[in-house]
């Protein structure tokens, strides 16, 4: 765990979600616990590698919020505004009725809040050592395959949200998002509370705008609209990785004046 702590965060974030799945046959509620797989993995290696410095500075994460109201509605918006667009996509399609407006169940609404057990693991803990030798937009490639990936028992045990639906396209779908929440979490300071207030609204958004629409439809139709912000938003990453690295290089030079 010392010599390799961010792939002992991984597995223990798997292991600490997937046991609990078996169970789920028995009442699907029992997921909500599995959402705090990824947040304990955090705390017990940071724990374990760095000690209480490691755990005070992961948990401060969730309460840093003066990060500018601009993030705040960025965070709120995008994903707002992308499954408008999805449903607009929708309905020129030839689809409609799917809008949910005022019929959420109340779980999707806990779950709002409860995703910061996941974000405390994969923005508070993981991404932020990925950045440390890895550029932004590689570290957002490879936390979104395996934030998709750990999804996986959802999309193989009956009764479940996701079951039989395409998990290559929701692989797809969190691959897009992490490059947009990449983007998000370094113009906020790192804010897991941001992270939480922008993965929460992935959520809600779809549930109220697309609802209605068919699993696998959706996560397509999902696919194509975040994946022409993720592109955006890649770009805007590798520029600045690049300006980054030119800034570096300058600074190495050595001042040719002479007295």
């Amino acid at each position: 765990m010392r010599k390799h702590p961010l792939i002992a965060f991984f597995v223990l974030a798997y292991l600490l979600t997937w046991w609990i799945y078996p169970l789920l046959k028995f009442s699907p509620l029992l997921g909500i616990f599995g959402l705090f797989g990824p947040a304990l993995a955090a705390i017990v290696v940071a724990a374990w590698t760095e000690g209480k410095a490691g755990v005070k500075a992961l948990l401060s994460r969730v309460v840093r919020w003066r990060v500018g109201i601009p993030w705040y509605v960025i965070a709120l918006g995008l994903p707002t505004v992308l499954s408008l667009a999805t449903a607009a996509l929708a309905y020129l399609i030839g689809e409609s009725g799917f809008i949910r407006v005022g019929a959420l169940a109340p779980i999707e609404l806990a779950l709002f809040v409860l995703v910061v057990g996941e974000e405390l693991g994969w923005r508070g803990y993981a991404l932020p050592r990925l950045l440390e030798k890895r550029s932004p937009l590689v570290a957002s490639l490879i936390l979104g395959v395996l934030w998709g990936v750990w999804h996986l028992p959802t999309f193989l045990v009956p009764g479940t949200p996701q079951y039989g639906l395409p998990l290559t396209a929701f692989v797809l779908l969190t691959i897009e998002y992490s490059i947009l929440m990449t983007w998000v979490f370094l113009h906020s300071v790192g804010s897991v509370l941001v992270a939480t207030l922008f993965h929460g609204a992935i959520n809600l958004s779809q549930g109220i705008f697309l609802g209605g629409l068919d699993g696998a439809f959706r996560y397509w139709l999902l696919t194509i609209v975040y994946g022409v912000a993720a592109v955006i938003v890649a770009i805007a990453l590798a520029r600045r990785t690049s300006a980054q690295e030119a800034a570096g290089r300058r600074s190495q030079v050595p001042n040719s004046t002479t007295s």
